[in-house]
């Protein structure tokens, strides 16, 4: 039982991941302050993670300042182009109130095609470009890859990540827990879980 309480011990090393998450969270959300720096403040927080989860590097604050300078241009230029695809599907979403008939079925079924490609992209790109250099172009075409040929884990993840938001914007009692919940930790918890899903996808790659 003492041995728990050593500095080597289990509860020790518990402690120590809360407090890894913590500074996390607080670094992850200083840098997206901006928003614009949103997409390179993600890949940062995938990339310490990712190394965490391996053993490969725990020096959290340098680590993950290296990988915001290193992948800020490529990760911003990412997240303009998602942010400008989610814009144009809710402009073209809040349009379907306008058409009927036959109009609404096939532009309705265009949408699930192309919010499918989204999320599959989204939901794996920055933690791609925290492990991997390529270009653009093959950034987003690996993404899109790794989501439809891992469709169990794009699933899970898809549960992990969009459900939630549903809950928090459902109602202002899920967006003040939502507040809370990000601001304490909870963006680098979810990305931790993320993480560990990229993490088993990743290594069938690198092997």
């Amino acid at each position: 039982m003492s041995q728990v309480f050593q500095l080597d011990g289990t509860l020790f090393r518990f402690l120590s991941r809360i407090v890894d998450l913590a500074i996390l969270n607080a670094l992850f959300l200083l840098f997206s302050l901006p928003i614009v720096t949103i997409g390179a403040s993600t890949t940062a927080l995938y990339s310490v993670l990712l190394k965490i989860i391996k053993n490969e590097d725990e020096t959290i604050v340098k680590s993950f300042y290296f990988s915001y300078r290193r992948s800020f241009k490529q990760s911003t230029i990412v997240w303009f182009i998602m942010a400008a695809a989610g814009l144009l599907f809710g402009v073209n979403y809040s349009l379907l109130g306008n058409a009927g008939g036959l109009p609404l079925i096939l532009w309705t079924s265009v949408l699930i095609v192309f919010g499918f490609v989204y999320l599959c992209i989204f939901l794996f790109v920055f933690a791609y470009i925290s492990r991997y250099e390529d270009t653009i172009k093959k950034i987003l075409l690996n993404s899109l890859l790794m989501g439809i040929s891992h469709f169990h884990y794009l699933i899970l993840l898809i549960l992990l990540n969009v459900f939630p938001l549903i809950i928090v914007f459902s109602s202002s009692v899920g967006l003040l827990s939502g507040l809370y919940f990000g601001t304490f930790g909870g963006f680098a918890l979810i990305a931790l879980i993320n993480s560990i899903i990229f993490r088993k996808i990743f290594s069938k790659y690198e092997s």
